[in-house]
């Protein structure tokens, strides 16, 4: 495996880099993501008592909740009686900073997803060069498996680079669906919340 990474060149570095700091964010959004997810039905819970009018019960369950929608709810509570504007006003911006939480080290994940095959693309190039520098300066007849050895060689850091971009773009893929999910919940809880903690039109 070291031999390979070796024969692949100095384009191998960045690439074995970009594995790292993909699967590094992968996890760590993951993580992050069950965590916010944990005890999600306590939004119901909390919407529910909301609608009985105890918001005394439901901010103190609100507070004590992790998660976006929880967060979201707990600044509507935080404003109960407010017109129905600032209420919204309010749950909006909080909404606008967990949504920006959530999407933290995101883009890093589709970034590398699209950079890694041109990294790939890149060091191949820079393989082939080196492989018809060497045939075109040699002395003697050509050895057609040097030059295919160069060849194979060369095309390592491609297939590392659609290695490493794939499961980054899926990653990424599933990770940002899970982020719409927390939005919805947080768009869904927050406009019940605004209509019945709010008073005025």
């Amino acid at each position: 495996m070291i031999d390979l990474f070796m024969k692949g060149g100095l384009v191998m570095y960045p690439l074995l880099l970009c594995s790292i700091v993909a699967l590094a964010y992968t996890l760590e959004r993951t993580v992050a993501f069950f965590l916010a997810g944990r005890k999600a039905e306590n939004a119901q819970e909390i919407h529910d008592l909301i609608e009985k009018g105890s918001t005394v019960e439901a901010l103190e369950l609100a507070e004590n909740t992790a998660g976006p929608v929880a967060g979201v709810l707990e600044e509507g509570l935080k404003n109960a009686g407010k017109t129905k504007e600032k209420i919204e006003e309010a749950i909006s911006l909080k909404g606008a900073v967990e949504l920006k939480r959530l999407n933290q080290n995101l883009h890093i994940i589709e970034l590398i997803g699209r950079i890694a095959p041109l990294l790939g693309l890149l060091g191949t190039v820079l393989g082939l060069v080196h492989a018809f520098q060497k045939v075109s300066t040699a002395q003697s007849a050509i050895d057609p498996s040097l030059l295919a050895t160069g060849i194979w060689e060369a095309l390592l850091t491609t297939v590392v680079g659609m290695a490493i971009a794939i499961p980054a773009m899926v990653a990424h893929h599933f990770l940002e669906h899970r982020v719409q999910s927390f939005v919805f919940l947080m768009k869904h809880y927050g406009t019940e919340a605004v209509k019945h903690l709010g008073v005025g039109k």
